[in-house]
């Protein structure tokens, strides 16, 4: 007897370690379609579970025990049918369709609360203790945010929305509401000066309470930097990121970012490996440093360029050192043939990005451009030939 309750009580601690909550949805016009279970995360989607609901249109979603602390949108994804959004929050509830095609909610207030405004049009008084209400706010701004991105406004308008980001948006709470992107992406928008956008980010950051979040913010802002070409903006951002000391271990595009920070306004270039004479030695009034892949478009485009301009350049005493990531010799040696700089000046180890110049420089995308002085400090970083200008000084850049 006692075996057979021993046996008993352990399978009941197996069933609970591994399901945190359980959501019991019936929805018998989805019979024995399949679907999975999403959970929302930032610009990424956590897929929780996946299988098939049964003949009668029954299906269990068990929130597993490490998401137990988890409050925010999860979806319900099913094959050829609409999804079902709904709120998880640490209830254990149960969802059915009604004849009217409604949700029907038990034992959820935050679903009963967040369906009252989507199916019925109500208007509740605003409890912030449940998520809906938070979530329903979060909406209404991506909204307003849309509307200024896409049809203009006011600068007084534009002026609120940012002052609402700044002050009362609950960067937490957005990780976990399926509209992260469109409101990161909203704010990156809403004005054109990058220091002000940057400076507007770091104060978001500032009161992001979740590691998690934190972290994907980062990563996400580093990225929208790099796409867009802003120096600018990432020369703030990611300073402050490294000083905040909440990347305890920096990885991927953190490290990287990290590196290339480094290698900003007014900082002496890191030494290039292979390179003679070398940066400081070489009596030029300016240095172009050019990271590129060889399979990059974009970056033949911009070499050819500036093989175009190299005779200007080469009177005006500016010096082009080429860095590629080639891992091919013979490939290497057959594409630098036609750049008009000296031989010396076209560097590659055959070691791809995880060369130790492209590692030094912290390159996360190319082509990259440094402009250096006459004593090899960094003057500006450009992601375009065009953009350029090789008579600026590091005192007008600052």
């Amino acid at each position: 007897m006692n075996k057979k309750l021993s046996i008993l009580c352990l399978g009941y601690l197996i069933t609970f370690a591994v399901s945190a909550q359980k959501i019991n949805i019936s929805l018998p016009e989805q019979s024995n379609k399949e679907y999975a279970f999403i959970l929302s995360k930032g610009i990424k989607q956590d897929t929780i579970q996946r299988g098939t609901f049964s003949f009668a249109g029954d299906v269990i979603i068990n929130i597993p025990e490490e998401e137990k602390y988890y409050v925010g949108m999860g979806s319900l994804q099913i094959k050829d049918a609409m999804p079902l959004n709904i709120i998880v929050n640490n209830e254990d509830f149960s969802v059915e369709q009604a004849s009217d095609q409604k949700y029907i909610f038990k034992n959820s207030p935050e679903n009963e609360y967040l369906y009252s405004v989507i199916q019925e049009g109500a208007r509740p008084v605003q409890d912030t203790t449940l998520y809906a209400s938070s979530f329903i706010g979060l909406v209404r701004y991506m909204q307003q945010l849309n509307r200024l991105i896409t049809q203009g406004g006011s600068l007084m308008d534009k002026a609120n929305a940012r002052l609402y980001a700044l002050n009362q948006l609950d960067v937490d709470k957005l990780y976990s509401s399926g509209i992260w992107y469109n409101i990161i992406d909203g704010l990156t928008r809403l004005t054109a000066d990058q220091q002000l956008m940057a400076e507007d980010m770091v104060r978001l950051m500032k009161r992001i309470k979740s590691q998690e979040a934190f972290e994907h913010l980062a990563d996400n802002l580093i990225l929208i930097a790099e796409q867009y070409g802003w120096d600018d903006a990432f020369d703030i951002i990611v300073p402050y990121i490294e000083e905040s000391g909440r990347i305890a271990v920096p990885q991927g595009r953190i490290f990287d970012a990290f590196a290339l920070a480094k290698v900003r306004k007014g900082t002496p270039a890191p030494v290039l490996e292979g390179l003679s004479p070398s940066l400081t030695e070489a009596g030029y009034n300016r240095t172009l440093l050019v990271f590129y892949q060889p399979d990059c478009e974009n970056c033949h485009t911009q070499i050819e360029r500036l093989i175009s301009d190299y005779p200007r350049l080469k009177e005006q005493n500016i010096r082009i050192v080429s860095i590629s990531s080639d891992t091919n010799k013979d490939l290497f040696a057959e594409d630098v043939k036609h750049f008009p700089w000296p031989d010396s000046d076209k560097l590659c180890d055959y070691k791809g990005f995880a060369g130790v110049n492209f590692v030094g420089y912290g390159i996360m995308s190319t082509p990259t451009f440094f402009l250096l002085d006459e004593k090899g400090v960094v003057i500006k970083r450009y992601a375009l030939v065009a953009g350029i200008d090789f008579n600026t000084s590091l005192k007008e850049e600052k």
